[in-house]
């Protein structure tokens, strides 16, 4: 029994015959003939007795009348509902994993435009590399992910988004290295590196260097950024990062130089492969698509 096969019925109930009830659904007679009989033989009950004038509905058939009514009523309700919560104010928590970088600024000003449009939608955020992200989206503790170059976005549903994050050097001021206009990969062969554990077993920063992290003196790997700056102030090493991402005190002892030649790194949006996401999630990820297609306009203009 589906719905089909109701509406067929009570069609012909309330025609008091098939051929009529065949009009009113806009089909052939043969066609309702065929549903009902099928009808009648899953239930093992006679719906309608046939008359010369038409058709008679049996006691068995006003009960699956009333029955098929309040089924198709039920229906119909569930129907309009779903399209009014479509209507109604979105609402709920959007789950956001995302790495460090000045280009999050882009994001969160979304963030802050889609929550005016939107007062009941709450963001959590919450900071990692590109593994953290990976991992926090995989197990379902986060809606979307925002991540960056060096970073396989194939296993993922994603998307460009236009902001580049260019790559420098964090040194201090009294380093022999703060003399030079910008860092060149053989002026880090020697020099002691804290490098981020994104680039650790990609190739995107060996590249660079022309030369494998073996061949190179790492100090560390950090994810997060704080520890990493206390140790290039600590005089432990030089770290390669992206720019812009600590906000250095002009009269504090670190500086940063640009790397020649430019390293970028792309910034992706990414969302697990087949996640049905909630509708204000499903929202946001499309504002955010939207708005970068914008910011993009507006640069190249």
């Amino acid at each position: 029994m589906d719905l089909r096969s109701l509406r067929f019925f009570l069609a012909v109930a309330e025609n008091n015959g098939v051929q009529k009830a065949a009009e009113s659904l806009h089909l052939t007679q043969p066609n309702v003939s065929r549903t009902l009989k099928a009808l009648e033989e899953e239930l093992n009950a006679q719906l309608f007795i046939r008359t010369a004038h038409g058709v008679e509905i049996t006691e068995e058939g006003e009960l699956l009348r009333m029955r098929a009514e309040e089924i198709l009523s039920l229906v119909d309700k569930t129907k309009a509902e779903f399209i009014h919560s479509r209507e109604s104010e979105l609402s709920g928590e959007i789950r956001i994993a995302a790495g460090e970088s000045e280009g999050m600024r882009n994001v969160i000003r979304a963030m802050s435009l889609f929550k005016a449009k939107h007062p009941k939608v709450e963001f959590s955020v919450t900071s990692g590399n590109s593994a953290n992200v990976a991992y926090q989206l995989n197990v379902g503790l986060s809606d979307l992910g925002i991540v960056f170059d060096p970073f396989d976005v194939s296993k993922y549903e994603y998307a460009l988004l236009p902001w580049k994050e260019d790559w420098c050097v964090y040194l201090r001021k009294d380093d022999p290295l703060a003399e030079e206009p910008f860092i060149t990969p053989q002026l880090l062969r020697d020099r002691p590196l804290i490098l981020s554990a994104q680039t650790r077993g990609a190739g995107f920063l060996t590249g660079w260097l022309g030369c494998s992290l073996e061949e190179l003196n790492v100090v560390t790997y950090f994810t997060l950024i704080n520890t990493p700056k206390l140790m290039v102030e600590e005089g432990l090493g030089l770290m390669i990062s992206f720019d812009n991402l600590i906000d250095l005190d002009p009269d504090g002892p670190l500086m940063i130089k640009p790397l020649a030649p430019k390293l970028h790194s792309a910034t992706y949006l990414i969302k697990k492969k087949e996640k049905v996401l909630s509708r204000a999630a499903q929202a946001f990820h499309e504002y955010l698509k939207d708005y970068a297609l914008n910011a993009e306009a507006a640069q190249n203009n």
